[in-house]
Formats: C-alpha cells, sequence, structure tokens
C-alpha cells in the first residue's frame, strides 16, 4: 500500500484523485478490510471544516474589547488584513500551521486571537502584545469567540487570567477592567465593546448610549438579545426537524 490506485494501463496515480471525483454530499461506498476479512461501508461526504476559515460569508468581523485588549477569530481576511497579500509567508508561525493543517473538532471552533491592545493605565506592560491565541481564560479553555464573552461577563474571581500561546500571560483586576472599558472605547470613539452578533451586543449598546441606564433595563436587554441568539440558533434544528417530519408523510 504506497497510496496510490490504478488509473490508466500499467499507470497508478495517487489516491486523492479519486476523492477529487466526488462533490459534497455525495455518498461513497468503501471496501475495507478488517479483521482479515473484506466488508463495505456507506459514507456521506462532507467538506472539512477548517480551524481558521477562508471565507467569512460576507458578515463583518467579530471582535470584544475589555479592558483595552482586543479580541478577534482568526480568519484568512483577517490575516490578510494584517501582513497583506504575503501573508501566507509573513504570518506567525503557529497560525499558518493551523491555517494549513489544523481542522475544528467542534462546528463552531475559533482560533481567537488578541488582535492588539488598546494602550490604557489599566493594561500597562501589555501594549505590544498582538496577533496571539487565547488558550484559556482562568483555567478554562477558550472555544470560541461566544465562549469568551460568556467567561468575561461571567467571571466572579478577582482577576481575568488569560493564558496566550507561546505561555504568554495577561493578568488583570475583573473589576479595574470592566470598568475601564467604557473610558478607553470612548477615547477611542467605539461605540460597542463588542460585534452585534456577541452575547449581550444589545445590553452594551443600551449602556454605551444612555450612561444611567438601570441594571435592570440593562438585565433585560441582554435578556432580549440572549433570546434572539438562541432563537437564531435553534431556526436550523427546527427547519431540519421540519423537512423530516415532512418527508415522512
Amino acid at each position: 500500500n504506497d497510496g496510490t490506485v490504478a488509473f490508466r494501463s500499467g499507470e497508478r496515480i495517487s489516491f486523492s484523485y479519486l476523492v477529487s471525483q466526488k462533490y459534497t454530499s455525495e455518498e461513497a461506498v468503501l471496501r475495507l478490510l478488517k479483521g482479515g476479512r473484506e466488508t463495505t461501508a456507506a459514507v456521506k461526504l462532507a467538506a472539512p471544516v477548517k480551524l481558521i476559515p477562508f471565507h467569512i460569508k460576507g458578515k463583518p468581523p467579530s471582535y470584544f474589547i475589555v479592558a483595552g485588549l482586543v479580541f478577534t477569530p482568526a480568519t484568512v481576511p483577517y490575516m490578510r488584513s494584517e501582513y497583506g497579500k504575503e501573508y501566507d509567508f509573513d504570518a506567525p508561525v503557529k497560525l499558518l500551521d493551523k491555517l494549513m493543517h489544523s481542522m475544528a473538532e467542534q462546528p463552531q471552533q475559533q482560533v481567537v486571537l488578541l488582535s492588539q491592545v488598546l494602550a490604557a493605565e489599566v493594561n500597562i506592560g501589555y501594549e505590544e502584545l498582538a496577533n496571539t491565541q487565547v488558550v484559556a481564560l482562568n483555567g478554562v479553555k477558550v472555544a470560541n469567540m461566544r465562549h469568551l464573552v460568556s467567561l468575561v461577563d461571567g467571571c466572579a474571581d478577582d482577576y481575568l487570567h488569560f493564558d496566550l500561546d507561546y505561555n504568554q500571560k495577561v493578568v488583570l483586576s475583573t473589576a479595574h477592567a470592566k470598568a475601564a472599558t467604557k473610558e478607553i472605547l470612548s477615547m477611542h470613539c467605539i461605540s460597542s465593546d463588542r460585534s452585534p452578533d456577541l452575547p449581550g451586543a444589545a445590553a452594551a449598546a443600551v449602556e454605551m448610549a444612555a450612561p444611567g441606564t438601570s441594571g435592570a433595563a440593562a438585565a433585560a436587554a441582554n435578556g432580549t438579545d440572549e433570546a434572539a441568539a438562541a432563537d437564531a440558533e435553534a431556526a436550523p434544528a427546527a427547519e431540519d426537524k421540519g423537512k423530516k417530519a415532512g418527508s415522512g408523510k
């Protein structure tokens, strides 16, 4: 077994040729050798989910800011904007390795980056950090942007402890970090601490627009935002269920 298959008379070609003849959602019948016996299995083909996606489907990029730390998911459009047309040579080696070789273990998995630091008193000493993966927050592995936002918003610890790639760490007082965020946003003329696709975006917009907004009003807005996000995530599942029910009649 050298990874080739019969092609033309007397010729062999790489096994990947057979894969290239198939399309997404097609079914392939595989012949398997298991326990010394040959069996067959039907497999539905699907496109692999890249850990760092090549496209963002026309959507604006996600971002989240706390204490001047700016977080965003790693994507090819982002890397191109940061490093230019030669991003596949100039970007950090670890990012390129994930881009070229890593597949997502879960459909919503993302590489979350600390893309830059908006310099302020609260983050002194961390200003030079840029485009470094966030591995964990307070010991919890970060799965994607929504997960990171939920961890920060729900943090009850005294400190926000970010574990970054290359064994780097960022440690900030939770209370000071959250208190300084609004002033930093105002200084840089940024309207919200997060993009609309992230949890709590509605509540954050209300708070930024009206400094005197009560906690109850912000919580109500946040609940509305979370409900809308939940409905959006549940819609595809409900649609699939409806299709299956219709096909069963």
